[in-house]
């Protein structure tokens, strides 16, 4: 495994206008690679060619972008501390399958103190309920209930209200169709299914953390989402105070 540590003050945008010290650490699987640019979508273009034999330039980087867009805060390079790609196989009933994933994690800041860390996990959640499951009837819900979360299962999403030993935090799960420009006049290309992982943690005080994992690797969501476990099983937040200056 590779152990990933960020250190760092942060000028990313608060309410009172100070800059946010964060400081974490976790381990990231090995098989995920950094990148260099949180924007980069060259590392796609081969295995896009892969799924989908025939594809050009245009449909390579509406692959890409549909891909980055499931990933949160990229838009904004200050929040991002780290991005990593996987790419490579794994085995399926018996067959070798392509198994490829983008990897984000970034940070946002928060109002939150350490006596309103639950709270603001439980914040977090519901309004995951309420992005994800808004008009659709409960009836429909199924409830989840496991030995470190409790949450909410639909026909596409997933949300769990989970316990790390880093403390509360929220994971979700969330099926996608992206589709694609045409392969030619005429000849549509049907939607490619996608996923979104995600993990989000509030620190001790003053931020939280987003894990991210993007994958149009469907078949492979137990695999992808067992790898964000153990980030999040690995996370580690060190003591700071709320606010500090910049060095």
């Amino acid at each position: 495994m590779n152990t990933a540590d960020h250190a760092m003050y942060s000028n990313i945008e608060h309410s009172n206008a100070t800059p946010v010290r964060y400081s974490f650490h976790h381990e990231v699987p090995e098989e995920f690679v950094r990148l260099p640019d949180p924007t980069a979508s060259d590392g796609w273009r081969q295995a896009v060619v892969e799924l989908i034999p025939g594809s050009d330039e245009e449909q390579l980087e509406a692959f890409s972008a549909g891909l980055r867009r499931q990933l949160p805060l990229l838009s904004a390079k200050e929040n991002v501390v780290l991005t990593a790609m996987c790419i490579g196989t794994e085995e399926v009933d018996g067959d070798e399958r392509l198994s490829m994933g983008l990897l984000a994690v970034t940070v946002r800041p928060s109002e939150h103190t350490p006596a309103t860390r639950l709270f603001t996990a439980e914040g977090i959640y519901q309004a995951t309920v309420k992005k994800f499951f808004s008009g659709i009837d409960e009836e429909k819900l199924a409830s989840l209930s496991l030995p470190l979360g409790e949450g909410l299962q639909g026909v596409q999403d997933m949300v769990l209200a989970t316990k790390l030993p880093c403390g509360p935090g929220v994971m979700s799960t969330s099926l996608r169709s992206l589709q694609l420009p045409p392969l030619e006049a005429g000849l549509s290309l049907p939607p490619l299914a996608t996923a979104a992982i995600q993990l989000v943690v509030p620190a001790p005080h003053s931020y939280c953390v987003y894990v991210t994992i993007s994958t149009p690797s469907v078949f492979l969501l137990d695999s992808y989402s067992a790898r964000l476990a153990h980030i999040g099983r690995t996370l580690k937040f060190d003591d700071l105070p709320i606010t500090a200056e910049p060095r």
